[in-house]
């Protein structure tokens, strides 16, 4: 089977998620791949400036263009039988069907992000979503609204952990417990829907170590004296190790119903004190898994709580750490998934 994978390493080591997957397949002779980077295309940093750009153009800016470009190339020079993309906002429907009338290859989006989130999606992305065979979602609220714009089969997958990225590892040195020790942390930008979690947090327990690893926390004066730097690959390991309890919310404004630091967390051994949502609560047994929370009131009142309780703390976070690591939740077992609902053998061809 020959796998044309389309995501990028922005984010490495936390994307391209199936990255790793894809090459440990390889080596067991079970699929050729070739990997195509978004990021040596579309800077991340110059994303918002480039979409702005866009609009005043009227046409893709140089980087997006040379991006469609070279996903054709791929396709035709590969021949693969599977094309999977990840989130794929910068690829346009033209594109998508040049490549699909000359491959014939099964089309797959892996939808990290809500496509009808502005500040996510693009109208390339919302218009090519016909185009696909599978719109594999990572949230269940957007399923609908992809069957209404036009795709046959949709499906739910969720997101999963990377065995060589996450896994416990305490900060050792002076200088790490110094940055990352703390009693509570997250990791992840300030929404705007955030923001009043994080508030009420030091308003109502000032006295508490507390790091906020991320963006956009300059945007709340009561914020910024715990705002760290960005926490990626062993940075973020540092940092789950490093609090006494992990934080998890999710993102309003793209449905999640559960985010990568639901496993990646307790992959790394925290104690997760996460958003109560239904997914969360069908992947953890409350209070012997993982603490939940509904309000900014219920998670200060639960970080009190959980603080006091240094034995429970750790016997939950272990618990946690067992449902994840023995339950089937790495990104090569969500690979599976993925391939099993398109239909796929993996060992075709």
């Amino acid at each position: 089977m020959r796998i044309l994978y389309a995501e990028t390493t922005a984010h490495y080591p936390s994307s391209a998620h199936f990255l790793e997957a894809l090459r440990d397949m390889a080596t067991r002779g079970e699929c050729e791949y070739h990997f195509l980077d978004e990021s040596n295309y579309i800077s991340a940093r110059r994303w918002l400036a480039e979409r702005a750009a866009c609009r005043l153009m009227r046409r893709p800016p140089r980087g997006q263009r040379d991006l469609n470009r070279a996903l054709l190339h791929e396709a035709v020079s590969f021949r693969p039988d599977v094309i999977l993309i990840g989130k794929g906002a910068c690829f346009a429907p033209g594109t998508l069907r040049a490549v699909r009338a000359a491959t014939g290859a099964s089309l797959i989006n892996w939808a990290t992000d809500d496509p009808f989130n502005p500040a996510a999606g693009t109208r390339s992305l919302r218009d090519s979503i016909p185009l696909y065979d599978l719109y594999v979602c990572t949230k269940r609220a957007v399923m609908a609204d992809i069957e209404r714009a036009g795709c046959r089969r949709v499906a739910y997958v969720r997101f999963g952990y990377k065995p060589q990225v996450h896994f416990p590892e305490a900060p050792s040195t002076a200088d790490e417990r110094a940055r990352f020790g703390c009693d509570v942390g997250f990791v992840g930008g300030c929404d705007r829907d955030r923001g009043p979690y994080f508030e009420a947090l030091v308003a109502a327990l000032p006295h508490l170590r507390i790091n906020f690893f991320g963006r956009y926390y300059d945007r709340f004066p009561r914020l910024k004296p715990y705002w760290r730097s960005m926490a990626n690959g062993r940075d973020f390991r540092l940092a789950v190790s490093g609090a006494r309890i992990s934080l998890n919310l999710v993102r309003r404004a793209n449905r999640d119903d559960h985010v990568m630091r639901t496993f990646e967390i307790p992959a790394c051994g925290g104690f997760m004190l996460a958003e109560r949502t239904p997914a969360h609560e069908q992947l953890f047994a409350e209070d012997r898994e993982a603490a939940f929370f509904s309000s900014p009131d219920e998670m200060v009142a639960k970080v009190n709580e959980w603080l006091k309780r240094d034995e429970d703390r750790i016997r939950v976070a272990a618990a946690g750490r067992r449902r994840i690591v023995e339950g089937g939740n790495t990104y090569s077992d969500r690979l599976d998934e993925l391939l099993a609902v398109a239909g796929i053998n993996r060992e075709l061809g």
